[in-house]
């Protein structure tokens, strides 16, 4: 069974839209509070906050530059990064929903208003592209193509308009990078996403991945989202897991209490057939979830449990890989996280009682995959595994 990748655990179209509105650096324009040094320098607390999973200290930076700036967009764009950071944590969860989306749309609403008195108002186009593209994620999440496809249109039509007013602003290839290669890659591994890829111009493999490492080199505010994106590029699509690793390691050593990029590094060890360092890195994500540290979501220990199954099992070791299944399962009961690896380590279960010989309870396993609603290896590996029991 291959690693699951991004456009298994979220729903690909996100893949295709993500960050192509990104926090965009200050340049030497006039009129402008991305031009504002003081201003910058308390933007990149707060991210580091963000990207450290501190969202206490994030929310208290970023009141203090709404305070700064009232009936700015800029309030409630940074305002939206905690529910949206927390949200990234359990993608199914849609509790914070109604607050992301209602801070999206009053950023719109600012930045619409200054546009109507100024239509080459810098600040407004800047956030009036964040806010599409953010929202145009969080639809493709809820599998809202069209609200998604329209939003994401619209960000990558406000970013080019960008682009020739500040063409030296390095951070703006961040999203335009992201658009080249995604739209030149994702449609033709994911053919049900081609009636989405019409709405936007024609991507290009390499000039993206080139404007993506240079936002990431050069970049004022975008480079830990340019590394990340690289990380996902490079697992998901590349399939080059060395450059992979690469960014992963850029991710942890300048943010070494985020989670997701914890569970990054694990995900390329498990690639790599590294179990033993997968190993240590999903154990650690287990035990400070059940520490409740900030960060750690039932659905990262969901992930996590079902690695440090599967480094059992490839040991031999299938009581000990049971015993994370059950773990496994007790979260999946307290509610639903990510149904692939529900369904991933219900399958798991069933091959693990197939390798101790209890094909009664193995059978049963494969009968529980087939009742739920998913697709793809998982259930085909339960269909074979119900009509042949998996011989370790």
């Amino acid at each position: 069974m291959n690693t699951p990748s991004l456009v298994r655990r979220l729903p690909a179209i996100a893949v295709l839209l993500t960050l192509l509105g990104a926090f965009p650096a200050a340049a030497a324009r006039p009129a402008s509070v991305l031009d504002d040094a003081a201003f910058r320098a308390d933007v990149k607390v707060g991210l580091d906050h963000l990207y450290g999973m501190d969202y206490a200290a994030a929310t208290e930076v970023f009141s203090r530059i709404e305070a700064r700036h009232p009936g700015h967009p800029v309030g409630p764009f940074l305002r939206a990064m905690v529910p949206w950071w927390t949200l990234l944590l359990d993608p199914e969860d849609t509790r914070h929903d109604a607050e992301f989306l209602g801070a999206m749309d009053e950023v719109l609403r600012r930045s619409e208003a200054r546009i109507r008195r100024n239509p080459n108002d810098m600040d407004a186009l800047f956030f009036r592209t964040g806010a599409h593209a953010f929202r145009a994620r969080i639809y493709a999440f809820r599998k809202q193509w069209m609200k998604a496809g329209n939003d994401g249109r619209r960000a990558l039509s406000n970013l080019r308009k960008l682009q020739k007013k500040d063409p030296e602003n390095v951070d703006l290839l961040f999203g335009v990078g992201l658009f080249d290669y995604l739209v030149d890659v994702v449609p033709r591994q994911h053919k049900y996403l081609r009636p989405v890829a019409v709405l936007f111009p024609k991507g290009n493999r390499a000039r993206g991945l080139a404007e993506l490492e240079r936002a990431g080199k050069e970049g004022r505010f975008v480079q830990t989202e340019a590394h990340y994106a690289l990380y996902q590029v490079y697992m998901t699509f590349e399939k080059d897991y060395r450059k992979a690793m690469y960014e992963v390691a850029w991710l942890r050593a300048r943010h070494p209490e985020n989670s997701l990029f914890k569970v990054a590094e694990g995900r390329v060890y498990v690639r790599q057939g590294r179990w033993a360092e997968a190993s240590l890195i999903f154990q650690d994500v287990a035990e400070r979830q059940v520490a409740g540290e900030r960060g750690y979501s039932g659905a990262l220990a969901q992930e996590a449990l079902y690695w440090l199954a599967r480094s059992e099992m490839s040991a031999g070791r299938y009581a000990g890989a049971l015993q994370y299944l059950d773990r496994l399962d007790y979260l999946a009961k307290e509610r639903k996280y990510d149904l692939y690896f529900q369904a991933a380590g219900r399958l798991r279960r069933g091959m693990a009682y197939d390798a101790l010989g209890q094909r009664t309870d193995a059978t049963r396993c494969y009968r529980d995959v087939l009742a739920m609603e998913i697709k793809g290896d998982v259930r085909d590996r339960a269909e074979e595994f119900l009509e042949k029991p998996y011989a370790g």
